[in-house]
């Protein structure tokens, strides 16, 4: 009787997510543990993807598909300051600099240096941007933030 009232009972939340939890994971090794190659559609047959909007096989950034939070450089236009447009590579490092309010630091001698904020800064940098130079200079700054910052 108890085990008729139990199966009669709703499933909890934490049972369904453990049941769908558990059908995923093995689901991804039934995949996954295969080495046949991937299914080649028919000839005359188009495979286009979710917003995929020029059907060329792949979701571009300019499409509707694309996910700038969880796809390329993960920054979204109004996350990219402008002088981090043609930063390539380094963009994610470059929006990290440019973020920062100015700072500084009192050496030993009792000298002070006064930076301005990282966008000021990454404005000054004479290399250009894009290139391997460029993205050793931002390193450069983000290295030197790391050890004069104050420590909160």
């Amino acid at each position: 009787m108890r085990l008729i009232r139990l199966m009669a009972r709703r499933p909890r939340p934490a049972a369904l997510f453990a049941a769908g939890l558990a059908t995923a994971l093995l689901g991804n090794v039934g995949v996954l543990g295969t080495d046949a190659p991937a299914a080649e559609p028919a000839p005359g047959v188009t495979v286009t993807l979710p917003g995929d909007d020029n059907a060329d096989g792949r979701v571009d950034e300019d499409e509707s598909g694309w996910s700038c939070r969880t796809m390329g450089n993960r920054l979204c236009g109004g996350d990219v300051p402008p002088e981090c447009e043609r930063a390539g590579d380094a963009v994610q490092l470059c929006a990290t600099v440019a973020a920062r309010a100015p700072y500084g630091w009192t050496n030993a001698d009792g000298s002070t240096v006064e930076l301005p904020d990282g966008r000021a800064m990454i404005r000054d940098l004479d290399e250009t941007p894009g290139t391997a130079p460029w993205a050793d200079a931002v390193a450069a700054l983000d290295a030197e933030y790391r050890e004069h910052a104050p420590r909160a």
